[in-house]
């Protein structure tokens, strides 16, 4: 793969490399001068599509059709070339049919596309449906001229968020974060984009309201992304009153804020806060209904409290790819927590561009206040087909080279994960890919008065006793709305 996706082979070996090249006809002609270009000699095509002619780009077609029929010619073809060259666009599930097949032929998987340079095929190109452009206008639109504010904007998702926010000519960039290592990383990054925003590098922990809002009435931000949190599941069921304090109290420290300053905020949320089992989920469901309330109280200055739901955001800090990746690099096994777990996965990339886009939907379509927003994001994939997914594209076997081993559910943690809950109802999709998604609105007086229960508890550092309580203000919300 070095040499494939390397410097055009200025030191490449004196044998070339081969490879078969999969795609549409007119993709297989595009991908010749790339791998020419790498040195590599291109010896066969597997066509997506039948066709009449037996030979494409001066190589013969080895087998046309379906993803079962070419998988079963590259098998006959192993051991000969070198690469398995993806030339065209697959579904996720054609990809990881391809990707199985080449390994089990001993052959590692290429991408190329509209003549660019191959680049190795990678884990996005594997999960999940396949993103949606970004309406770029919308989002232009969203951003350009604003003041916008990130907290958690040094993180994982909060700073590819403020990366794409930079590139996106906004007034003024704020982000917040309580890491300096992220920040100071960060600002390395953002100086390397070309933008003219004036950017503002905030350090503050959201739990320290007073902070807060004095970072935020400096900003006077016209729009905030609230990325802070504490996410890890079982970090925080071992830490409850810690989770209640920054993903309850600091979140209502940034909205109340924001909404002094006229802001707009857009609230990131997980799949874990759906039917919530997890003091993490509920933390984060408890704030989408106070987030809806405020949402639906519909303030004179017109204000919108948009909740975004997010899967699970690979490669993010505390997220499983990582993990399998350390484990790879030792040599494995893999640590899996039950064969059957399924989760909905995103990139980091996805993510950040997810929000973006359900902002500019969301505030462009008032009729949808109080309402979750949700990205299609494909089939729910088993963590175990993942682990050998990356054992796949590491050039090794599952099961052979490196093995799983499945070590049972973690405290706090569901088999399957949900983006719509029991008492929710779809509506027509917004945007691209955006889909709101409706509960039963609670009072925002109701749900006020229990955060301030909650805290008082959580502040009494009772983990027990703030485990209860917030799964208890979770509940009753359910309760009271179903009730009206």
């Amino acid at each position: 793969m070095q040499l494939l996706c390397g410097d055009g082979g200025a030191n490449r070996p004196s044998r070339r490399p081969s490879a078969v090249v999969l795609g549409a006809l007119a993709d297989v002609r595009a991908a010749a001068p790339a791998l020419r270009a790498r040195g590599v000699k291109m010896i066969g095509a597997l066509t997506t599509a039948p066709s009449s002619v037996a030979r494409v780009a001066g190589v013969p077609i080895l087998a046309a059709g379906e993803m079962s029929v070419l998988a079963q010619a590259l098998q006959l073809v192993g051991g000969s070339p070198a690469y398995l060259v993806l030339a065209s666009p697959l579904t996720c599930a054609e990809a990881r049919a391809a990707l199985d097949a080449a390994v089990t032929a001993g052959m590692r998987v290429a991408v190329v596309r509209d003549g660019a340079a191959p680049r190795p095929l990678n884990l996005s190109d594997l999960i999940g449906a396949p993103m949606r452009a970004v309406e770029l206008e919308s989002v232009q639109k969203l951003v350009a001229g604003k003041r916008i504010l990130v907290t958690g904007g040094a993180g994982s998702i909060g700073g590819e968020l403020s990366r794409r926010i930079a590139g996106l000519a906004p007034a003024e960039l704020t982000v917040m974060d309580n890491s300096e290592f992220n920040l100071f990383s960060l600002g390395h990054d953002l100086a390397a984009i070309p933008h003219d925003a004036a950017v503002h590098l905030r350090f503050c922990d959201i739990r320290d309201g007073e902070a807060v809002r004095r970072i935020i009435e400096r900003a006077k931000p016209d729009l905030v992304f609230h990325a802070a949190a504490m996410k890890h599941v079982p970090m925080v069921e071992a830490n409850a009153c810690e989770g209640v304090l920054t993903n309850i109290l600091g979140a209502r420290n940034v909205t109340t804020a924001a909404a002094d300053a006229g802001a707009h905020v857009v609230f990131v949320s997980t799949d874990k806060a759906v039917n919530p089992v997890s003091v993490m989920g509920a933390t984060k469901r408890l704030m989408e209904v106070y987030c809806q309330a405020l949402d639906r109280d519909s303030p004179p200055n017109g204000l919108r409290f948009l909740t975004v739901r997010l899967g699970n955001v690979l490669g993010s800090a505390g997220s499983v790819a990582p993990v399998f990746e350390r484990q790879l690099a030792a040599g494995g096994p893999l640590t899996v927590t039950d064969p059957g777990a399924t989760r909905y996965f995103i990139t980091i990339a996805q993510a950040a561009g997810f929000l973006l886009q359900a902002a500019a939907a969301g505030l462009e379509h008032d009729e949808v206040r109080g309402a979750a927003h949700i990205l299609d994001m494909g089939e729910p994939l088993t963590v175990a087909e993942l682990a050998r997914d990356m054992i796949r594209l590491s050039g090794r076997r599952p099961g052979r080279d490196v093995g799983i081993d499945f070590i049972g559910l973690r405290p706090g943690e569901k088999l399957h994960e949900e983006l719509v809950a029991d008492d929710e109802v779809e509506a027509p999709t917004i945007g691209q890919g955006v889909k709101p998604v409706r509960s039963p609105p609670v009072s925002l007086v109701d749900i006020t008065q229990r955060i301030e229960k909650l805290v008082s508890a959580a502040r009494a550092g009772n983990d027990e006793v703030a485990k209860s309580m917030l799964h208890a203000c979770v509940g009753q919300a359910r309760a009271r709305a179903a009730t009206g």
